[in-house]
């Protein structure tokens, strides 16, 4: 382990295409794509943690080249933006009376995340000898309606940049932007491929393990090389000998802590810090809002209140979990999940 990347997970972070651990038919189509010096907007659709993003980025360096700096951007539609992002999206959308034209003294309608995210990137021209630029916009889904603003886009600067749409809900996708993008479909990495990666690191690490630890390793991270890295050095930490039950605990008790750390800042009413920590949970762990609402409900059990004030949290875990199963937005209920245990937490 370097002293200057301490962190397995970044250490040993795949640098281009090659390196990617499995998805041998993903690479060869996009590599061919790299050849031809032409693709239309590309849609990666996949499970959390399979590796959308990573993918995205690597195939966008190889294809962009020394212009990648220049003419790539990436942009996450889920999380929410700034007051000073949206104070800017207010005063673009406005166009002064004293201007000459049709537009003038007219308000735009155009969504504030694509008017200040989006907008700005595409219409400029690429830099360099590359055909196009590339933005890749990750959580794709939680655009909802605005997505209509967004294939307006495609439609207007395709020819100047072009979209990678990354999701894990396709079909919150509307069917317009479907029609106009070429899919790739990210699966979990086989256990193989897994193996092969997990065992050339414990060489390089010079680790002794057991056969089962890498299969343990493979179930609780569900082929997500990052948690698994993660895990990995965890349980290396009490030296260079690594047995299942040691990956176990050491997996239990961490999950555990993070849960419980999460319940305590939603009891406190510290929103912010609660809804930061609850993001970090989701994306370490990859949890689906219904996973980590379980989770939570074991640690309410656990905790030493009253039985009407575990009935009282567990009533409020219940209907999130109701209105989750038709929200396309986790965040949204996750942020409405913590907000109501942080007012209920008052009367306690």
């Amino acid at each position: 382990m370097t002293e200057e990347i301490p962190i397995w997970r970044i250490k040993y972070l795949p640098k281009n295409l090659e390196e990617i651990c499995g998805r041998e038919d993903i690479i060869d189509r996009l590599k061919k794509i790299i050849q031809e010096k032409n693709f239309p907007h590309l849609l990666f659709v996949g499970t959390n943690g399979v590796g959308k993003t990573t993918i995205a980025e690597l195939f966008s360096k190889e294809f962009l080249g020394e212009f990648f700096d220049a003419n790539y951007k990436l942009v996450h539609a889920d999380v929410p933006l700034t007051s000073e992002e949206r104070q800017h999206a207010r005063t673009d959308s406005y166009v002064s009376t004293t201007r000459i034209g049709s537009m003038a003294g007219k308000t735009l309608t155009m969504p504030a995340f694509i008017q200040v995210k989006v907008k700005p990137f595409v219409e400029l021209k690429a830099f360099g000898e590359v055909p196009f630029k590339i933005l890749v916009v990750k959580n794709f889904e939680a655009l909802g309606s605005n997505q209509q603003g967004f294939r307006r886009l495609m439609e207007i600067y395709g020819s100047n940049c072009r979209m990678i749409i990354i999701t894990t809900k396709v079909s919150g996708i509307i069917d317009p932007i479907l029609s106009r993008c070429q899919l790739f479909i990210i699966s979990q990495v086989s256990y193989e491929s897994f193996k092969r990666y997990i065992h050339a690191i414990i060489e390089k690490e010079q680790l002794k393990v057991k056969e089962d630890v890498i299969e343990i390793l493979y179930q609780i991270s569900k082929g997500n090389i990052s948690h698994a890295l993660d895990q990995l050095q965890l349980a290396s930490i009490s030296g260079n000998e690594i047995d299942s039950n040691m990956i176990y605990e050491n997996y239990k008790k961490y999950q555990n802590k993070e849960v419980k750390e999460l319940l305590l800042l939603m009891i406190k009413g510290d929103f912010k810090e609660a809804r930061n920590k609850a993001r970090e949970i989701i994306s370490s762990y990859k949890y689906s809002m219904k996973e980590i609402l379980f989770q939570i409900l074991q640690e309410i059990n656990k905790l030493p209140i009253s039985r009407f004030a575990k009935i009282k949290l567990i009533d409020v875990i219940a209907e999130i979990d109701l209105r989750s199963i038709d929200g396309q937005d986790s965040d949204i209920q996750l942020s409405a999940l913590i907000s109501k245990i942080s007012t209920f937490s008052e009367s306690l």
